[in-house]
């Protein structure tokens, strides 16, 4: 019961996340997005979430949507409050914090992608 409503709320947040990006951003912004939302959970696997991170703030432009979700996620939830950041959030946790971080990033992207499959035409690469 309890894991349906979590699960329901990450669904809610990223339909949300999704919708206005595709009403908000230009074109060659939501296919950067659909593409990075596919591809992001593999460099978090590969490379870890501080290293992901990491990455989308080097990059910026579109990554910066991505980093977004992901600290309006974890702030909403409970995970840290702002003003700290994203990056020192995840580099102040300990093991276990961060195995459940990671985790929880994942989930959300599993519905991240989804809607942005779903939400923003254009062929998928």
């Amino acid at each position: 019961m309890i894991q349906a409503v979590i699960e329901s709320g990450r669904a809610e947040f990223a339909l949300n996340a999704v919708k206005k990006i595709a009403r908000e951003e230009k074109e060659s912004t939501k296919k950067e997005y659909k593409s990075y939302a596919r591809k992001f959970p593999t460099l978090i696997q590969t490379n870890g979430l501080a290293a992901s991170v990491a990455y989308a703030l080097e990059k910026g432009g579109t990554y910066k949507l991505i980093y977004g979700n992901i600290s309006d996620w974890l702030v909403k939830n409970g995970f840290f409050m702002k003003p700290t950041s994203l990056e020192e959030y995840i580099c102040s946790l300990d093991s276990d914090s961060y195995r459940i971080a990671t985790n929880e990033v994942l989930a959300l992207f599993d519905w991240l992608r989804r809607f942005a499959s779903g939400l923003i035409e254009g062929e998928d690469d």
